[in-house]
């Protein structure tokens, strides 16, 4: 008899809750699309970008508190604890309307051996943002037309897109009469620059003119040629 009860004991606990079951497969299936997004997102994960998936805030957040395998970066914004985070991708991905500017696309470009400890990013005149002083970035602000002129789209050190203003407006714009360049730096910048096979220099001063730059970097550039 007491055999049949140990017996009976251990069946009901070798049978599993229906609703254990279920909140297993809401994981699984959290997990599975986690992964998925994961490797799409090249390693960001956005809670908006989940609920498109058909996970819920809820579930997600269940599934964090449980795994240990994705923390917090900013508001709505995950990454993988095991990753390298890519700082540019994310700023990128936090701030859309950010350009990566001044001292940042210098080094971007290859055009300093000085590694900024801030991003410097430049936003549209009007743009505010209350995270942007907590995350790192310094801001700067532009109309329109000093805005969007000679933005592209590279690649960060770690290979994701990220939009940057390009070498002929970066060189331009460490001249601004606002923005306080150091001069060896300035000089540095441009002395690379003309060692390079696809320079462009119409465009440089065709930038130049446009930003009201060209006094003040002529003399510079006279040295060099």
């Amino acid at each position: 008899m007491k055999d049949e009860e140990v017996k009976a004991k251990s069946d009901r606990a070798n049978k599993m809750d229906p609703k254990k079951i279920e909140q297993k497969g809401q994981e699984s299936q959290i997990e599975e699309t986690l992964s998925v997004f994961v490797s799409e997102s090249k390693g960001i994960i956005q809670t908006k970008d989940l609920t498109k998936r058909g996970i819920h805030p809820e579930q997600f957040q269940r599934y964090l508190k449980k795994s240990g395998k994705i923390e917090k970066v900013a508001h709505g914004m995950y990454v993988n604890v095991d990753d390298f985070t890519d700082e540019l991708q994310l700023l990128q991905t936090r701030f859309k309307k950010g350009v990566f500017s001044f001292e940042t696309a210098l080094f971007l470009h290859d055009l300093t051996d000085v590694t900024p400890f801030d991003y410097h990013m430049t936003f549209p005149q009007g743009y505010n943002n209350k995270h942007l002083a907590e995350s790192g970035v310094i801001p700067s602000y532009a109309v329109p037309n000093r805005y969007n002129l000679g933005v592209i789209i590279m690649e960060s050190p770690s290979g994701n897109p990220i939009r940057v203003y390009d070498v002929e407006k970066t060189l331009c714009d460490m001249f601004m009469p606002g923005h306080k360049a150091d001069k060896d730096v300035q000089l540095t910048a441009l002395r690379r620059y003309m060692k390079r096979k696809n320079k462009k220099l119409s465009e440089l001063m065709r930038y130049a003119k446009l930003l009201k730059v060209e006094k003040g970097m002529r003399p510079y550039l006279e040295v060099l040629l």
